[in-house]
C-alpha cells in the first residue's frame, strides 16, 4: 500500500523505476485491446459524431472497471458524472475542439481513481505532470514493458519460439504453393480467397485510427505522472522584514480609496446613460457609447483583480486592516457593477450592428471575469488559498464552455440578425449576406425566415438570399427524378442531433420558400 505526500501524490509516481509489467497493466492492455476494437467499428471509415460520445463513455468504463476499488468514494462519483457529462455534447455535434476537454474530463476521473490528484486546491500538480507525460505514454511504456520482459527473460523465450517455427512456416508455404499448382480445386479455392479484405484491414487510415485511439486512451487507463522532486521549502530570516511602502498596508489604503473614487466617476456615468436614459452629447449614440466601452472596461476589471490580490495577499496587509478589507469589498462590487454594465453595453451595440462569434464570445468572457471577481470575494470571505482560486476559474471556464458546446452558435447568429435586421423590422443595419454564407447550413432556417418576413427587402436582396440558401442546402440533399428531395443517409456513428433537426426541417422544406415581394 503506497503511503502520500504531503502534496496528496502516491510515493510509487516518484520512484524512478515503477514496475509496469504487473496484474493491472495486463488488465489496462486487455481493454486498450477492447477500446481499439471499438474505434475501428465507430470510426472507420465514418465521420465523427456520436461515435465520440459512445468512445468516451466506454473509456470511463474502463477506468471504473479498473480501478473499481475506489471509484465508489464520493469525489470520485461527483468525478464520474463530470466525464459522462462532458462526452454527451459530442451527441449533439461533432465538435473537434472539446475533444481535448472531454478526455481532460475522463482524465481527471482517472487520476481520482487511481488515487494520484490530492486536494482540489492542489489538482494544477498532478494534472500538469500528468499532461506533460501522457503524449509519448504509449510508446515509452511499450518501450519499457520490452525491456521487463527481457529482465524476465520472457523475451528471450518468444524470440527462440519465433525461431523454431520460421522453417516449418516458409516449408509449409512452399508446398502449399505447389498443391495449388497441382489441385485445380485448391487452386479454384486459392482464388476465391478475398485478398482486398485483408488489405482494407490494414488501410492506413484504418491504422491510424487504431494507433490514435491506443495513444490517446492508454494514458487515461493506466495514469502515471512526471516524477518531479521539490526543492527544500525557503526559510524566511529569523527577523521580520519592516513592511515596505511601495505595497505596504498605507500604499494599498491610499490607492484603494483613489481607485474607488474614480470607479465612482466610471460607475456613476453607466448609471445615467446606460440605465437612466439620460441624453448623450450630440453626436453620439448610445450604440457608440456601449462598445467604446464594452472592452476596455473588461481589461480594467482584470487589472483591478490582480491588485486586489496583491492587497489580499497572505500575511499581507488586507489581512490585518479592516479598513483595507472594506475598500477591497467595495472596490470589487464596482467591479462587478462595471462588468454587467459591459455586458449591457454589448446587447447595445448588438442591437444596432447585429450578432457575430466574436461578440458572442465577448459576452461570454465577460460573464466569466464577473464570476471571477465572485470567487475572489469567497476566497477573501472563506480564507482560501491562491491555488484554490485558480482552480476554482478553472473550474467556472470547464463549465462554460461545456454549456457552450450545447449552443448551436450559427443558427442563434443567423436568428438573431434575421429578427433584428432592417428588412425586417425597419430598423436597425441591413442583413449581411455574405456572413450569413459564412455560418454554414445551420442558417438555413433563419434564411428561410427573412424570406418570409422581409417585407422591406428588395427583389436582387431577396433572390440572393434565396439562392444562398439553396447552394448551402444543395450538397445536404439529394435529388430525385420526381423532383422531391430526400436528405442523404447518414452512418449512425455519424449521427448528431443537431444534424438530424436540420434534416428534418429539410425534409419539410425542400425548397427555399417563396420570397414576399418587396413593400415600401
Amino acid at each position: 500500500m503506497t503511503d502520500l505526500t504531503a502534496t496528496g501524490v502516491a510515493r510509487s509516481d516518484v520512484s524512478p523505476y515503477e514496475p509496469l509489467w504487473t496484474r493491472r497493466t495486463a488488465m489496462a492492455l486487455g481493454v486498450l485491446a477492447l477500446l481499439v476494437a471499438l474505434a475501428d467499428v465507430l470510426f472507420y471509415p465514418h465521420e465523427p459524431g456520436i461515435s465520440l460520445t459512445l468512445f468516451l463513455l466506454a473509456l470511463v468504463a474502463g477506468v471504473a472497471a479498473l480501478h473499481w476499488k475506489r471509484a465508489g468514494g464520493r469525489r470520485a462519483l461527483v468525478l464520474l458524472a463530470c466525464a459522462v457529462l462532458a462526452a454527451l455534447p459530442f451527441a449533439e455535434y461533432e465538435n473537434i475542439f472539446w475533444v481535448p476537454f472531454a478526455f481532460g474530463a475522463a482524465s481527471l476521473y482517472a487520476l481520482e481513481a487511481s488515487g494520484r490528484l490530492g486536494r482540489f486546491e492542489d489538482w494544477a500538480g498532478p494534472v500538469l505532470r500528468f499532461a506533460a507525460l501522457s503524449p509519448m505514454r504509449a510508446i515509452a511504456d511499450g518501450v519499457q514493458l520490452l525491456g521487463e520482459a527481457a529482465d524476465r527473460r520472457i523475451g528471450g523465450g518468444l524470440v527462440r519460439l519465433a525461431l523454431v517455427w520460421v522453417v516449418p512456416v516458409v516449408c509449409a508455404g512452399v508446398f502449399a504453393f505447389l498443391f495449388v499448382a497441382a489441385n485445380p480445386v485448391l487452386e479454384d479455392a486459392f482464388h476465391a480467397i478475398r485478398f482486398e479484405l485483408i488489405f482494407r484491414l490494414l488501410d492506413p487510415l484504418r491504422v491510424c485510427i487504431w494507433g490514435v485511439a491506443a495513444a490517446a486512451s492508454w494514458p487515461v487507463l493506466s495514469p502515471r505522472l512526471m516524477r518531479w522532486a521539490g526543492g527544500a521549502a525557503w526559510q524566511g530570516p529569523v527577523r521580520p522584514r519592516p513592511e515596505g511602502l511601495l505595497i505596504g498596508g498605507t500604499a494599498m489604503r491610499n490607492g484603494l480609496v483613489a481607485f474607488n473614487a474614480l470607479f465612482a466617476v466610471q460607475t456613476g456615468m453607466d448609471l445615467m446613460y446606460l440605465w437612466g436614459g439620460v441624453r448623450l452629447p450630440d453626436g453620439l449614440s448610445y450604440a457608440d457609447y456601449a462598445h467604446r466601452g464594452a472592452y476596455p472596461l473588461i481589461v480594467t476589471a482584470l487589472l483591478a483583480a490582480a491588485f486586489v490580490l496583491v492587497a489580499m495577499r497572505k500575511n499581507g496587509p488586507g489581512e490585518r486592516s479592516a479598513a483595507i478589507r472594506t475598500l477591497v469589498y467595495v472596490w470589487i462590487a464596482q467591479n462587478i457593477w462595471l462588468v454587467v454594465s459591459s455586458i449591457f453595453r454589448l446587447k447595445l451595440y448588438v442591437e444596432a450592428y447585429g450578432l457575430s462569434e466574436m461578440r458572442i464570445a465577448a459576452g461570454v468572457w465577460m460573464g466569466l471575469v464577473a464570476a471571477g471577481l465572485v470567487l475572489i470575494v469567497a476566497k477573501i470571505a472563506f480564507g482560501r488559498s491562491n491555488r484554490w482560486l485558480v482552480m476554482a476559474n478553472l473550474a467556472a471556464l470547464m463549465l462554460t464552455l461545456w454549456g457552450v458546446a450545447f449552443l448551436n452558435v450559427p443558427a442563434s447568429i443567423a436568428t438573431f440578425n434575421v429578427e433584428h435586421c432592417y428588412e425586417v423590422t425597419g430598423r436597425n443595419g441591413e442583413l449581411d449576406e455574405y456572413y450569413m454564407g459564412d455560418l454554414g447550413p445551420e442558417a438555413i432556417p433563419a434564411l428561410d425566415e427573412f424570406l418570409r418576413t422581409a417585407r422591406l427587402a428588395d427583389a436582387d436582396k431577396l433572390k440572393t438570399i434565396s439562392l444562398l440558401r439553396d447552394n448551402m442546402a444543395e450538397p445536404l440533399m439529394r435529388r430525385e427524378t420526381s423532383g422531391t428531395g430526400v436528405a442523404l443517409p447518414v452512418d449512425w456513428q455519424s449521427w448528431t442531433w443537431r444534424g438530424e433537426r436540420l434534416r428534418r426541417y429539410l425534409e419539410a422544406q425542400v425548397f427555399a420558400p417563396e420570397a414576399r415581394a418587396a413593400r415600401n
